[in-house]
């Protein structure tokens, strides 16, 4: 049996039934997100869903990540390839704007590409070369020789010898004697 309370809420008596009496349990209020399996475990309806939010979040980070990663490292090494070409470009184009810049265009010779500048200098002998002094001393600051090796240049007999210097990636020997001139092979070299 039940009593009512004042509020209106049904109370259970500690009724114990007899033989043949139908116990019926009481009612259960639940709320309406809660979907029950089994009437002793209850489970919200909203946890599936959640759990399923939560993994797809992480997979997604995870390729995301990856994808992006991925990019970064092909945009790097485009880059690198790009600033690869451009030294080497520079490079082979070093000779050429220094015997423009020296007014020595069509002097001097640029061979292998861009890769290696003959310098033939005016010597006592006709026909010895035809490169002026000021513009080998031009030549020799464009290509951005060391003050050491240019004074090496300058100091040179003809009893010396081919002499070689070399700097950042450059080498460059020369000779002289007074009848041919200060002969000059620059290069550029890995």
């Amino acid at each position: 049996m039940s009593d009512t309370a004042p509020d209106g809420a049904t109370r259970r008596s500690n009724h114990i039934p007899s033989a043949g009496e139908e116990v019926v349990p009481p009612p259960v209020n639940r709320p309406p997100s809660v979907q029950t399996t089994d009437a002793a475990t209850p489970r919200p309806m909203w946890i599936l869903p959640a759990i399923t939010g939560i993994l797809g979040l992480a997979i997604g980070a995870v390729i995301g990540a990856t994808v992006a990663s991925g990019v970064v490292v092909a945009q790097q090494q485009a880059e690198a390839e790009a600033a690869a070409a451009a030294a080497e470009a520079a490079k082979s184009d070093l000779f050429a704007d220094a015997a423009r810049r020296c007014g020595a265009t069509g002097v001097v010779e640029i061979e292998d590409d861009g890769r290696t500048m003959i310098v033939d200098g005016e010597g006592e002998d006709f026909g010895s070369g035809d490169v002026t002094f000021t513009e080998i001393d031009c030549l020799i600051d464009a290509v951005g020789a060391p003050a050491a090796v240019k004074e090496l240049m300058y100091q040179t007999r003809s009893l010396d010898g081919r002499q070689s210097g070399d700097w950042d990636d450059v080498t460059a020997s020369w000779s002289y004697h007074p009848d041919d001139g200060l002969d000059i092979i620059f290069e550029i070299v890995d």
